[in-house]
C-alpha cells in the first residue's frame, strides 16, 4: 500500500549501515517513523530531499511493521534559517520540544499548521538577519503549543486563589501552578519567581493573536530573556 504525506522531518537517525529512520510530522497522520533503506549511500539521491526540517512530499510503502519511505520531493527547504547557527540552534531545539511534547499517530491539522507557518515566518525573518524578532516569535510559538496540547498558562487571574490580575501589583510565576501567582502566595509555591507585568502582557498577546504578528511586537532584551524562562520552567514541569 502506497501512502503520500505532506509532512515536515523532525529528526533523522542513522540505523544500520546505510539506513536512516525519520521522525516527521504529517498533515494526515500525526507524528509517525519511517525508515529510508539505503539512504547513506554515496548514489542515494532521496537523502537531499530528507533533511531536517523540510516540508514537502513523502511517499510511503506500507506493508508489516514500520512504514518504509519509498521517495520525496521537498517543497520548503527553509535555507536562510541553515544561515546563521544561533538561528539554526534555537530551531532545532524548538523542533525538539515539538517532537516531544506530541504524541505518534494523533492527526491534528490545526496543530501542524501552527508548525508549518513558523517555519515559514521564521525563515522570513532569517533572511532579514532579524534575528531577535525569531527568538520572540519563537516563545510565542510555544506558548501556543502548550496551550493547542492542554497547557495554557494562566495569566487572567491568580492560579491559587483566582483573583483577578491587576495592574501595578507584583507577581510571580509558578509551572506547577500553571501561571501568574499573587505575592502573598510565592513563598508556599513551589517553584515561583517573579515575572513583571510586560511579560504577563506578552504571554497573553501570545495566546490571543496569530504568530505573524508577533515580528511586529516590540520587547527589551531583559523581557526576551524573562518570558524565555517562563517559557523553559513551564516546559521543564510538563515534562517532569
Amino acid at each position: 500500500m502506497e501512502i503520500r504525506y505532506n509532512a515536515i522531518i523532525l529528526r533523522k537517525k542513522e540505523v544500520g549501515e546505510t539506513d536512516r529512520l525519520y521522525t516527521l510530522y504529517t498533515e494526515t497522520a500525526g507524528k509517525v517513523s519511517l525508515v529510508a533503506k539505503g539512504v547513506r549511500k554515496s548514489e542515494a539521491k532521496l537523502a537531499g530531499q530528507l533533511e531536517t526540517l523540510m516540508q514537502g512530499l513523502v511517499i510511503v510503502v506500507k506493508g508489516r511493521g514500520t512504514g518504509r519511505i519509498a521517495g520525496a520531493v521537498a517543497e520548503k527547504n527553509f535555507l536562510s534559517l541553515r544561515t546563521d547557527g544561533d538561528i539554526l540552534k534555537r530551531v532545532l531545539e524548538t523542533i525538539n520540544i515539538f517532537e516531544r511534547l506530541v504524541g505518534w499517530d494523533e492527526p491534528d491539522k490545526e496543530l501542524f499548521q501552527l508548525l508549518e507557518v513558523y517555519l515559514i515566518l521564521t525563515d522570513d525573518l532569517a533572511k532579514d538577519g532579524k534575528k531577535e524578532k525569531i527568538f520572540l516569535l519563537t516563545e510565542g510559538f510555544l506558548v501556543q503549543l502548550f496551550a493547542h496540547l492542554g497547557y495554557t498558562i494562566e495569566t487572567g487571574q491568580c492560579a491559587v486563589s483566582g483573583e483577578k490580575v491587576r495592574s501595578g501589583e507584583r507577581y510571580f510565576f509558578s509551572p506547577s501552578a500553571g501561571g501568574i501567582l499573587a505575592e502573598k502566595y510565592a513563598n508556599t509555591t513551589e517553584g515561583a519567581f517573579p515575572v513583571s507585568e510586560n511579560t504577563i502582557k506578552l504571554i497573553r498577546l501570545f495566546l490571543c493573536n496569530r504568530l505573524d504578528t508577533f515580528s511586529r511586537v516590540r520587547v527589551t532584551e531583559g523581557g526576551l530573556r524573562e518570558v524565555n524562562l517562563v517559557v523553559t520552567r513551564f516546559f521543564q514541569w510538563i515534562m517532569h
